[in-house]
């Protein structure tokens, strides 16, 4: 019984967060519809540069502090209040430094004054939203996480409201990141009180759980930093060999892949909980099983969003963005690729998290690293966006390659590809049919396509309701493995 409310848990959970992150994402999508609109392929290239600069230093500052909180606050005895509250203190105080660092670094970069103006506003931008996504820790360990969706939800909602005022001003590049301010000031406030039924947030400065939480965090967060240069390197190394109207058509074709990718780590970090009890308990049985089931959900949701952006890619991009965007359908058909390697690199990265050894994997993010920088230099300068592309897919797919190896070598958990055979044998199909469809508009096509997809991998027995069910499955006896 405590099994099956777990999983019916765990499902509410995940399902209030897909519904949330659609309105979010359509919300988002609209956002960027009237941004790409308004200010075209080069101004939106600027605008994608700087908010790439700030992401860089955002991760910096986030220094692994956000999964450490989950961590801390959910350990026996806890003294949860005093937790949240220093690390809030240390988010915003080292953000503030950090913050003020990317206006200074940025000069010396070759770029307009717009892109560098633009870093300057946008830093205390990315301050509060610092502050904000921290936060999201005390919803993950209450279970309540209806209510981080519902801030993010009012955080895009505010973003809308204020793009569409300056847009219609026509402010240009700089006010468009200023929006920003806003939106994630309102969305700190109404986390802190959305907060208050479980824990009071209230900066607080104690120092010695600011160590503690500085030596749990700093393995994660040198992985995600070497993460970061090859996930985001590409964009920044195309600003700078290339023009900003270049960056604005890739950075358009990235944002849907950004959108998507937030699925798998969404799931995942439902899922992290169960996988550490797994393994501390050595039932590597339940484990695999655990790792089974999610390669399975993940292939079901990828291969036909691989399979039907062939089609579909370029009518999409210009409903959302507007014809001087196709360059970044046909774009996306290459890289949409890149969510394999995302979903999968999710799916063993926190795995590696799970059994603990995220500081043997640092290596490997160093090498993937390394490979994608070297690469952009080598390719970006001569083949621009395409050479990207290419470095990207070589990227992802050694990260989900070496993650991979590290979660069999210590647990032998292998993915059983029977699901994933069907998945590609109904998305073959959708394929077959989008391709026969007569001229219509894409939304349509979409829909027709997704209903196909849905027909045929229920029909061939590729989704089984149980396994989800169960997901989240406790063993109430530790079996050895």
């Amino acid at each position: 019984m405590a099994a099956m409310a777990l999983g019916r848990k765990f499902a509410g959970n995940f399902f209030v967060q897909i519904a949330g992150r659609v309105l979010a994402v359509f919300i988002g999508l609209v956002s960027i519809g009237i941004l790409t609109r308004t200010l075209g392929t080069e101004s939106y290239g600027e605008y994608t540069t700087a908010m790439t600069f700030l992401q860089m230093f955002g991760v910096v500052v986030d220094f692994g502090l956000t999964l450490t909180l989950v961590v801390m606050i959910s350990e026996k005895g806890a003294d949860e209040k005093k937790i949240v509250g220093n690390f809030l203190s240390l988010r915003l105080i080292s953000g503030a430094i950090l913050f003020t660092l990317a206006p200074l670094t940025v000069l010396a970069f070759p770029w307009s004054e717009a892109v560098k103006t633009g870093v300057a506003v946008g830093a205390l931008s990315y301050l509060l939203m610092a502050g904000a996504t921290m936060l999201i820790g005390i919803f993950q360990k209450h279970q309540s996480m209806w209510r981080a969706a519902l801030a993010e939800l009012i955080n895009r909602a505010v973003l809308l409201a204020v793009i569409v005022w300056f847009a219609s001003m026509n402010l240009g590049v700089v006010a468009m990141i200023g929006a920003g301010i806003v939106s994630n000031f309102a969305w700190l406030v109404v986390m802190i009180h959305f907060a208050k039924p479980f824990v009071s947030v209230v900066p607080q400065f104690d120092f010695k759980v600011w160590k503690q939480a500085l030596s749990k965090s700093w393995p994660i967060a040198i992985s995600i930093i070497f993460n970061l240069l090859y996930l985001k390197g590409d964009i920044l190394f195309l600003a700078y060999f290339r023009e900003q109207s270049e960056v604005g058509l890739y950075g358009f074709a990235y944002k849907l892949i950004d959108v998507l990718t937030a699925l798998p780590v969404m799931f995942m970090g439902l899922l992290l909980p169960a996988l550490v009890a797994d393994f501390s308990l050595r039932n590597l049985q339940a484990f695999r099983e655990h790792m089974a089931t999610s390669f399975d959900l993940f292939m079901l949701g990828t291969i036909p969003v691989i399979v039907g952006a062939q089609v579909v890619a370029e009518p999409l991009m210009v409903l959302i963005a507007g014809p001087d965007f196709e360059t970044s359908g046909t774009m996306l058909k290459l890289l949409i690729l890149a969510m394999l390697g995302v979903f999968l690199g999710a799916l063993w990265g926190h795995a590696v998290v799970a059994i603990n050894k995220q500081k043997e994997m640092i290596w490997g993010y160093a090498f993937v690293a390394i490979v994608a920088v070297v690469g952009y230099l080598l390719y970006i300068p001569a083949y621009g966006a395409w050479g990207a592309i290419w470095v990207t897919l070589v990227s992802e797919a050694l990260i989900a390659f070496l993650t991979f190896a590290m979660v069999y070598k210590n647990t032998k958990a292998l993915p059983n590809l029977t699901v994933t055979v069907k998945a590609l044998l109904s998305s073959a199909a959708m394929y077959l049919v989008l391709v026969l469809l007569p001229d219509i508009h894409v939304l349509i096509e979409v829909s027709i396509g997704a209903v196909v997809y849905v027909v045929l991998i229920f029909a061939l027995g590729g989704v089984k309701v149980s396994s989800i069910r169960g997901m989240l499955a406790k063993p109430e006896h530790p079996a050895h493995s």
